[in-house]
């Protein structure tokens, strides 16, 4: 029997589609790494470490923002469990971030526990629970982005700008 973590690991989580212009305009589809990416103006390699960014950034600053009923969804069409999963010469595996994903969301999603191994609750309610507490965080920190660049357009050319978010909602 797959653990919990494991099944969450399948799943594709979705982001409004509101934010998919700060995924064309920040990411790669289908990733770039080093020169190709820096020649494509890129700040992330791929959508996914975009995402994971964006989730971080806002669950460390407690930015809980559901994707509103009827606003449409979207996805990259790329499992969890693939998120970082290869090494290569330019960087190692961060499969380790997955985990620290999914502790967070054990942390923030109202799940009971010990109803679910006594099979009170429903394994996939369960993973349902945390997805939609991962997309909520994800907006969260997609919505950050966003007034950061209507805030200044340029703050991104900073080369430690995105650190500089992440330090910024440590210190908050």
């Amino acid at each position: 029997m797959d653990s919990l973590f494991d099944k969450w690991r399948t799943k594709i989580p979705k982001y409004s589609e509101v934010h998919k212009e700060l995924f064309n305009s920040l990411s790669q589809k289908f990733g770039a790494e080093g020169e190709k990416k820096i020649n494509l103006g890129k700040h992330f390699s791929t959508n996914y470490e975009l995402y994971m960014y964006a989730f971080f950034l806002g669950l460390y600053n407690n930015e809980f923002s559901p994707i509103p009923n009827g606003e449409r969804k979207t996805d990259f069409s790329h499992h969890i469990q693939h998120w970082g999963s290869k090494s290569n010469a330019l960087r190692k595996d961060f499969t380790n971030l997955q985990e620290n994903m999914f502790i967070a969301l054990i942390a923030k999603t109202n799940i009971d526990i010990l109803a679910l191994e006594k099979g009170e609750i429903e394994e996939e309610d369960a993973i349902k629970a945390l997805i939609f507490t991962m997309e909520s965080y994800t907006n969260g920190g997609l919505i950050l982005i966003k007034e950061k660049i209507d805030e200044n357009q340029n703050y991104f050319l900073q080369p430690t700008s995105f650190l500089n978010m992440i330090l910024d909602s440590k210190l908050n």
